[in-house]
């Protein structure tokens, strides 16, 4: 809690808001202390709705209103608050300054405006209700003909993330400008399922996935930085799980600056950090250096008929290579050595330690010393 003369503001679990009392009117040091404390509280409460109750005082400087658009607005922007509300008399003489305030503050906020501390908690509970619930969206196949649109739109969304935690940084960049380069997103498309997100029948973003067997690869996911906070990244990700019952890996990579991303696959999507990719721990497949200061993230979903059904396709294969790979091909003995050694043989393996798998399957690839005798021949 911090108080003084002019300010009260507060932490409320029970609303999960962070009240600010103005006590009366303040400029300058005054005015700016308060407000950086009730910044410190809204960074430390993920979501916590900002509530400021201007009763008593609202009028700025203008060089404390300056202050707020230049520091305290970007700052505010980087915490997960989402919900602002202002408590006003019912008949005010500041109403006219609140809306042009709030018209800059509802460029990245929801505003809310009533005559109490009450009110506005139920309003807010309300509308992030509407904001978690999943959106009305579609995944339609990516177009030919939108194809570069697509490209420009990711590069965008990944600008902005950048630009929002660092300004402009050139040596965080893939290319001229752009955080994410052309051919990153252009192989991604070529090497995988691209769709794009549609709200209302405009484009709000894209999503391209790469899938085998049982496993599958979030290549790339993106809104428009317009219609961030409103659930659309969230719908699309059900809708590509739904589309995908034969998966129960999934694995995805973000940037360790894009805390929107992290905070949207830890606590939204289930993801967990599994690994972190940087100088003294590189990924052994990137030849490019893109996934340096990468994390990488992994979500494990419960066994469905349909991923056993994709186990057995990918048994029976490795099943085949064996029987070939006894001729000592060092081809099929490479294939089936990355197999042994991989996180789905090991799937496959507790699969039919479990029971899950035909009796009549031939597995003889799942003999830990039949495929490793091979393998030392």
């Amino acid at each position: 809690m911090f108080e003084s003369e002019f300010a009260r503001t507060e932490y409320i679990a029970k609303g999960n808001a962070v009240l600010h009392v103005w006590k009366k009117e303040a400029h300058y040091d005054d005015y700016r202390e308060p407000v950086i404390a009730s910044l410190e509280m809204l960074r430390r409460h993920s979501g916590s709705i900002f509530i400021v109750d201007a009763r008593n005082s609202f009028e700025d400087a203008p060089e404390d209103a300056e202050w707020v658009s230049r520091f305290f607005l970007p700052e505010l922007k980087k915490t997960e608050c989402r919900i602002w509300g202002f408590i006003l008399p019912d008949i005010s003489e500041i109403e006219g300054e609140t809306d042009l305030r709030a018209a800059e503050i509802e460029k990245s906020f929801t505003v809310i405006r009533a005559g109490s501390y009450e009110d506005i908690i139920s309003q807010a509970q309300e509308s992030l209700l509407k904001q978690h619930s999943p959106a009305a969206i579609q995944l339609l196949p990516l177009e030919a003909s939108d194809r570069e649109q697509f490209i420009r739109d990711n590069q965008d969304a990944f600008n902005y993330g950048a630009l929002e935690e660092f300004g402009q940084r050139d040596d965080r960049f893939e290319e001229d400008g752009e955080i994410i380069s052309y051919d990153t997103v252009s192989r991604a498309i070529d090497n995988g399922t691209a769709y794009r997100i549609m709200q209302d029948g405009k484009p709000v973003g894209g999503v391209v996935v790469r899938t085998e067997y049982d496993h599958g690869e979030l290549e790339l996911l993106f809104v428009s930085p317009a219609v961030h906070s409103k659930g659309i990244g969230y719908a699309a990700w059900q809708r590509i799980e739904d589309m995908h019952p034969e998966v129960t890996v999934w694995e995805t990579v973000t940037p360790y600056f894009e805390k929107r991303n992290i905070h949207f696959y830890i606590n939204r999507c289930g993801f967990q950090i599994v690994e972190f990719f940087n100088s003294h721990h590189i990924d052994p497949n990137d030849e490019d250096g893109e996934m340096s200061e990468m994390f990488r993230f992994e979500k494990i979903l419960p066994a469905t008929p349909e991923s056993v059904q994709e186990q057995i396709k990918r048994i029976t294969y490795y099943e085949n290579i064996m029987e070939q790979a006894a001729d000592g091909s060092p081809e099929l003995l490479r294939m089936l050595s990355d197999y042994y050694s991989s996180a789905a043989w090991k799937r496959d393996f507790a699969a039919d330690e479990a029971g899950s798998l035909p009796t009549d399957l031939k597995r003889g690839v799942l003999s830990e010393d039949g495929i490793y005798n091979l393998l030392e021949e």
